[in-house]
């Protein structure tokens, strides 16, 4: 049998194989190849032109003194640089002087990007002539926003603050607990403090309302919606990818309305539908390739894999593991007195990090693990050892080859989804989240 199947390494490359005899590809979630495309400028400035729930930005723009543009860091695929472009040259084509706008790197609780990784993400000549900050949750300056009707203390960035035109730019991709990225994202908790953002998150990770492809009733998505509205976010554009990872559009115009009709178009062109579960997924990571990142990639698998099943998981991350985040499995072990899963639940209950000395996105990384569901996962990385595959609770093959033929003695027949880029996906299944 030929190789007649393929999961993404990155945009631009596959990798191909065929599947064991009595596997019957069931679903199979190949991109649909889109009509020649316009150029992300190009995009861009179609959808300045056309925003969706707000005036004109050349007219939000004449009345600004301050403008500050939120983007998002390297974890995301964003096209920053294109788009900044596209913005930059809308912007002062009215006038506005450049030394008046601000780029806020809206790192939430990332580490900070290196000054030739932004440079990449910005380009050399944007990050040369504009302002750019890169946003610290822990920063003593930050500025309390109030929310109406909400006890909590939330705090943003001071530039985000001060400015009185916030512009955000981000990606509309399906995200394991907030339903969808980008969109409010971009500010809480993209720009928000260490404690708001810890809170949040704790007190959301395991609602079991706090799904991939599910907003209405998310308590994950609508506390980041209510953040970024009492912040106000005035400008969104959101990129909207295809299954290959390649933008399809772009939208702009008011926070509420440009997410909602980005992820309409998101859901239309990423959501596949599953009548029931099958027996083994085999998908790849992408485009979630930084680090621990690549646990993202497990969100749809998990959502479509029968208990006994299997999950064939290829993590093509360009950046390794932290050994921190390793080394991280050995304490929760020790704290917990060897009972992991029930620790952390634990403390996810009462909104608490179980980490307290970690990032947020450390933590959450962290609960994937333990918060799962109980489903086989053989790993396949060219950056992840076989001992820091199994300390983090994977099986371990050296190709997928090799993780075929390991799940092929266990699963004689099996039913199976195909995921090319598992990170791109939205299940819409018949049984409930």
């Amino acid at each position: 049998m030929g190789h007649n199947f393929y999961l993404y390494l990155s945009q631009d490359k596959k990798e191909y194989f065929s599947l064991p005899e009595k596997w019957v590809a069931s679903h199979f979630v190949e991109a649909v190849e889109e009509a020649s495309l316009s150029s992300v400028e190009q995009m861009t400035l179609d959808a300045l032109s056309q925003p969706a729930g707000t005036d004109p930005l050349a007219h939000l723009v004449s009345k600004a003194q301050r403008i500050a543009v939120i983007v998002d860091d390297a974890t995301r695929p964003t096209p920053v640089n294109s788009i900044l472009k596209a913005l930059f040259s809308h912007i002062e084509a009215s006038g506005f002087p450049g030394d008046k706008i601000t780029i806020v790197i809206a790192l939430g609780t990332h580490e900070a990007m290196e000054k030739k990784a932004l440079e990449t993400r910005l380009g050399r000549d944007i990050s040369s002539k504009y302002k750019v900050v890169q946003h610290n949750a822990r920063q003593s300056d930050l500025v309390t926003v109030e929310i109406p009707g909400d006890m909590r203390v939330l705090k943003i960035n001071p530039e985000v603050a001060h400015a009185d035109l916030r512009i955000g730019i981000s990606s509309i991709l399906p995200h394991p607990m907030a339903g969808y990225g980008g969109g409010p994202k971009i500010v809480m908790p993209g720009v928000a403090n260490y404690e708001f953002v810890r809170d949040h998150h704790m007190k959301h990770l395991i609602n079991p309302r706090s799904t991939a492809g599910l907003t209405k009733g998310n308590p994950f998505h609508e506390d980041c919606m209510k953040a970024a509205l009492a912040v106000g976010l005035d400008f969104s554009i959101n990129c909207v990818y295809d299954q290959k990872g390649q933008i399809i559009r772009i939208i702009a115009g008011s926070l509420e309305m440009a997410f909602k009709k980005a992820v309409e178009i998101c859901l239309e062109k990423l959501g596949h539908q599953f009548a029931e579960k099958v027996d083994v997924t085999i998908t790849s990571a992408y485009p979630h390739n930084h680090g621990h990142q690549f646990f993202k990639g497990l969100s749809a698998p998990d959502t479509v894999t029968k208990d006994r099943g299997a999950i064939l998981l290829v993590a093509p991350i360009v950046t390794p593991i932290p050994m921190e985040f390793i080394n991280s499995f050995q304490v929760i072990k020790e704290k917990s007195h060897n009972n992991s899963a029930a620790y952390i639940k634990d403390h996810l209950s009462r909104g608490l990090a179980y980490l307290p000395d970690k990032s947020i996105d450390f933590n959450m990384a962290m609960s994937t693990p333990f918060v799962r569901p109980n489903i086989r996962v053989v790993l396949v990385s060219p950056l992840i050892l076989e001992n820091e595959a199994r300390i983090m609770g994977f099986e371990y093959a050296s190709s997928i080859g090799e993780g075929l033929k390991l799940l092929k003695k266990t699963y004689t027949k099996a039913d199976v989804a195909i995921f090319p880029a598992g990170g791109l996906i939205v299940p819409i299944t018949a049984w409930e989240h």
